[in-house]
């Protein structure tokens, strides 16, 4: 039997978006692969040729090479984009990842022109201790220039083990560039940011919900309740470019704004019974709200859409979200990594599978990143604003 379960989640365009509480696993895949992938009997058509090498091969070869090549063509054979082997390491990566942490120095940056600007410094981290600022500049990281490098490249060097090192060359405005070594750290990051925003005389509630990790209904209910108090009248929630995570967060979110045992989303597979998921505490509001949307929004962002707007909650504002619905589960193996495998596709509360076509917002409204202003934004705001 395969190892306990390690968590279940739904991925979208190669990355973590969503996920199902019990979907059934390893044991969906047919005979022959799941019989090699565990291990097996060395009766499955890869033992046997690993078994007829070992024995004739003329000359020394790498075994533990052959077999991950034979776990990749299995999954490549599938012809399932969102089915993937994850080596021991990558299984820590993304255990790591949907606890909403990561290792680096409690640094956001973004591309500014040709500059990588400081955005946020998190509290009490390794940046915040060497006192780098909002609107620093980072000019370079392990000595090299980031200049004319992909931002993910920079973000990506930034990061890394926890406990090793990382020396930063950051530029301050009005003084003289400096050199700072930082050892990394394990860094929390809250899913959820907000801030009030005024429209016209409406005091309007903006949730920014940035991915469905660990926590994210709590941290969204607080939220809300601490808005609550300064007297908002409207909510917008904005899943702009939220790629999903744990479809059980999605699930706690929405009841932070549906009835209890509300509906959410319905799932079915080929080896996992049909099941729905339902809200399962009282709603922390009843208020107006818009739901900002966009291509990638996608898996738990739609799940969590596809329910307010079901259910007449919320109006979706923005353009056609991703299109991707599908239940996958992480499994370990016995060597240390993990087996993602697609095991089911879900539905809307309506009977409304998104595969290809995505959400179609009613206020259609497309920000242009030319100027200054977010257009979709102003748009939802207001949406949420006239109740």
């Amino acid at each position: 039997m395969a190892a306990p379960l390690v968590a279940i989640l739904v991925f979208g365009a190669g990355v973590l978006v969503g996920g199902h509480p019990d979907a059934t696993g390893i044991t969906e895949l047919p005979d022959g692969p799941r019989s090699f992938l565990l291990g097996g009997s060395g009766e499955s058509l890869p033992s046997q040729v690993l078994d007829t090498l070992e024995n004739g091969y003329y000359e020394d070869f790498d075994e533990a090479k052959l077999q991950q090549s034979s776990v990749d063509a299995i999954i490549q054979a599938l012809g399932d984009p969102y089915t993937d082997y994850l080596s021991p390491e990558e299984l820590r990566a993304l255990q790591v990842h949907t606890e909403g942490a990561y290792f680096g120095v409690g640094l956001e940056v973004a591309q500014r022109g040709g500059a990588v600007v400081v955005t946020r410094v998190f509290v009490d981290s390794p940046a915040a201790r060497a006192e780098i600022e909002v609107g620093d500049r980072v000019l370079a990281v392990d000595g090299h220039r980031v200049a004319g490098r992909n931002l993910d490249t920079v973000v990506g060097g930034i990061r890394g083990p926890e406990g090793s090192s990382v020396t930063l060359r950051v530029a301050t405005p009005g003084a003289t560039p400096r050199t700072v070594e930082l050892q990394r750290a394990r860094i929390a990051v809250s899913p959820v940011r907000s801030r009030l925003v005024r429209v016209g005389g409406t005091p309007v509630g903006y949730l920014k919900l940035l991915r469905f990790t660990e926590g994210a209904g709590d941290a969204m209910r607080a939220r809300v309740e601490r808005l609550k108090e300064r007297g908002v009248r409207a909510w917008v929630l904005d899943l702009r470019g939220d790629p999903g995570g744990l479809v059980a967060e999605a699930v706690s979110v929405a009841g932070v704004f549906l009835p209890d045992d509300t509906l959410v989303v319905t799932t079915e597979g080929r080896r996992s019974k049909k099941r729905e998921l339902r809200t399962e505490d009282p709603p922390a509001t009843d208020l107006p709200m818009a739901v900002l949307v966009d291509e990638n929004s996608a898996s738990s962002s739609e799940i969590l859409a596809g329910a307010l707007r079901d259910d007449d909650r919320a109006t979706l504002v923005g353009t056609r979200t991703f299109g991707k619905a599908l239940v996958q589960t992480t499994r370990t193996l016995r060597d240390g990594g993990a087996l993602k495998l697609t095991t089911a596709r879900y539905v809307t509360p309506d009977g409304h599978d998104v595969t290809g076509t995505g959400l179609h917002p009613s206020v259609r409204v497309v920000d242009d990143p030319a100027t200054p202003v977010d257009e979709a934004l102003e748009r939802a705001l207001a949406v949420a604003a006239a109740g």
